[in-house]
């Protein structure tokens, strides 16, 4: 009676975690999964570019966001919402690495 009694919870369960995938949900209507771009979004600059110095911050911790650690003259700056490889000396961007962080960007 009891394994009864836990598979009729579980049953009557089961629809409602469905419907609470779907942020609005109006009598008659089902929900609608939106595509998402796979195409990535160009960047605020572009390999190559010299940076102003002083406009934008140097990345500290590079390990932290799955990074490897900065060597060889070049160091990490933040771009916006990006992270890119940039020479230190010129500050020519070198790389743009924001896919190469982790989660934790």
């Amino acid at each position: 009676m009891r394994a009864l009694l836990s598979i009729l919870i579980v049953l009557t369960t089961v629809p409602q975690l469905a419907d609470a995938q779907c942020r609005i949900k109006v009598a008659g209507t089902s929900c609608v999964a939106v595509p998402q771009s796979t195409t990535p979004k160009p960047g605020p600059v572009a390999v190559g570019d010299i940076l102003e110095r002083g406009e934008y911050s140097m990345l500290m911790n590079a390990r932290y966001y799955g990074l490897p650690a900065v060597s060889d003259g070049w160091v990490y700056m933040r771009i916006e919402e990006d992270i890119y490889r940039v020479d230190w000396r010129t500050h020519r961007v070198l790389e743009r690495v924001t896919d190469q962080a982790s989660r934790n960007w």
